[in-house]
């Protein structure tokens, strides 16, 4: 599946949060994500503040605003928003993780955000991670959807796991929009996926 296509793919599915039913269009993709598509992100850790925003320009409504006003880049996982991941997940399963999100300015600066790691990890100690998908550049104040693949380095039983992106590395304003977590088995090839 090609960039172009993932994205499509994945704007399908963020149509699927605005629509009581699910079109034939939106069934096909459907068919792999693993999470209930939704803005219901858990952010914690010291230094932080966030609160859900209304916001039409993006499906679903809205998202929620973190500023982290003390980061420390050496520890950044301990800002974190999180969202369960409802699915199994088999070791060796493709893995894409994607989201909405955008930027705020911060001290006069650009909209400009840094996710430096977005993980697919088990929802308990010991916090095993299942997919490492590495950092992401949020960059101006639209929304656009972000998405990192990788391969499932474990298992992880239905209700097991979660997504968690770091967020504490630096001073910043990021706003998270719906997450959708998609598998696509085993005998895909993620490179493309990217």
């Amino acid at each position: 599946m090609s960039r172009t296509i993932l994205g499509a793919a994945v704007a399908a599915l963020a149509l699927s949060l605005s629509a009581s039913v699910a079109t034939a269009a939106d069934e096909g993709i459907m068919k792999y994500a693993i999470n209930k598509p939704s803005t219901a992100w858990n952010v914690y850790g010291p230094g932080q503040t966030n609160a859900y925003v209304r916001d039409k320009a993006v499906v679903g409504g809205g998202g929620v605003r973190v500023a982290v006003a003390t980061p420390d880049p050496a520890a950044a996982w301990r800002i974190s928003g999180s969202q369960a991941v409802n699915g199994k997940i088999a070791k060796g399963d493709v893995i894409t993780v994607a989201f909405w999100a955008k930027a705020e300015p911060v001290d006069g600066g650009a909209p400009a955000a840094v996710v430096t790691n977005v993980r697919v990890q088990q929802s308990a100690e010991p916090w095993g991670g299942v997919v490492e998908g590495g950092a992401v550049k949020v960059e101006g104040a639209e929304w656009k959807i972000y998405s990192v693949s990788g391969r499932a380095a474990m298992d992880a039983d239905k209700g097991g796991a979660a997504v968690s992106l770091h967020l504490g590395s630096a001073k910043q304003t990021v706003v998270l929009g719906p997450l959708f977590v998609l598998d696509f088995g085993a005998n895909y090839d993620p490179s493309q996926v990217k």
